[in-house]
């Protein structure tokens, strides 16, 4: 019998997630319902894969404001996703009040212990917790009994393992920005309103170190994540977009992948992208102002990742781009890390027989 899981992508790596998840599931006899939020680039890297999916609801900014959205949207939900066995997500707020409210099982995806608000409202309804080993059981604890604390299910690698491993390099996202490998930075802003980032926000920073590369002689693709970010990109740095060596790229469908591959360098205030730049081989800055664990896992592998903080960030910058190191062969450590997308199938087929 075909089992029906639905998965609520917020974010481009958790749309990424639902992708190969909706790929393998074909293999598994499971069908997922995949929805999504509106914000950021969920919906282009879903199209991107050609996946039918039901975009509900928007991202709330301040406190209230993520309240009444998330209300909002979990009653929309309701008149969305009607029928499904189980419940998946890189913990949804409102798919996971959803599905506990319907009875249904939980698995909750997550490398964010960091994330307190979140972490508060997901974990302990989750009936399994997937998470990279690089995490310490303990950081678990804080947001689950102890008496519940064995249905979290660890694995020696990160989720991103699931789609650079199915990755192959095109070029054609560089086609398409009219750029040339290893002749260009990728620069991402952080997550400032989330609810787990305190610290300031950090785009002067950013578009210091975007000044430094185009002084350098390299092209600058940009990734603001909020509008305001842009308009401080253009009235900062308008004259390198129009002379083409800045782009803030819109509605062109790009494979981020495929673009840090081609990059000389990624800096990113949040962690995927650097995560993904580093396991293709490409050096990669994160100025994300907590620790990390994933960030030490993959440091410790010996990834190309660089952490800075600050003033420290543009001294960084320029050792990284001052090197010879434009691109690391990684794949003798990832055939020794382990992608959790078999596990993740386990538990669902696991879960939903218990219940059936």
């Amino acid at each position: 019998m075909v089992i029906k899981a639905w998965f609520d992508a917020l974010t481009a790596k958790q749309a990424r997630i639902a992708a190969v998840l909706s790929m393998e599931g074909r293999k598994n006899d499971v069908d997922f319902i995949i929805t999504c939020r509106k914000y950021d680039y969920v919906d282009e890297v879903l199209e991107m894969f050609n996946l039918h999916y039901e975009c509900v609801g928007y991202h709330g900014e301040s406190p209230k404001d993520k309240l009444v959205k998330g209300i909002e949207r979990q009653l929309a939900l309701l008149d969305v996703v009607r029928n499904f066995d189980i419940h998946i997500s890189l913990t949804s707020p409102d798919a996971f009040r959803i599905a506990f409210g319907l009875n249904k099982p939980i698995i909750a995806l997550t490398d964010t212990a960091h994330s307190y608000f979140v972490n508060k409202l997901t974990l302990p309804l989750a009936d399994v917790i997937i998470a990279p080993s690089a995490i310490p059981i303990s950081e678990w604890g804080r947001y689950v009994p102890s008496a519940e604390i064995d249905k979290v299910r660890t694995f020696d690698g990160v989720f991103e393992l699931m789609w650079i491993n199915r990755f192959k390099p095109t070029g054609e996202s560089i086609s398409k920005l009219g750029l040339k490998s290893k002749e260009f930075v990728v620069i991402r802003f952080e997550e400032a309103r989330a609810s787990y980032y305190g610290f300031g926000d950090k785009s002067r920073l950013l578009i210091r170190m975007a000044r430094n590369a185009l002084e350098k002689g390299y092209s600058v693709v940009l990734f603001p994540r909020y509008p305001y970010q842009e308009e401080m990109i253009r009235s900062e740095l308008g004259l390198f977009i129009k002379l083409g060596r800045l782009i803030i790229p819109k509605g062109l469908r790009l494979d981020g992948l495929d673009l840090s591959w081609h990059a000389r360098l990624v800096i990113t205030g949040g962690s995927t992208m650097a995560h993904e730049a580093v396991l293709l081989g490409t050096p990669a800055i994160s100025y994300f102002p907590q620790h990390y664990y994933i960030d030490d896992y993959l440091i410790n592998k010996g990834l190309p990742l660089y952490r800075c903080v600050d003033e420290d960030c543009i001294n960084v910058l320029n050792t990284v781009i001052d090197s010879n190191i434009e691109h690391v062969d990684t794949s003798s450590v990832l055939s020794r890390m382990e992608d959790p997308t078999d596990l993740i199938f386990r538990e669902i087929k696991r879960l939903v027989n218990e219940r059936r």
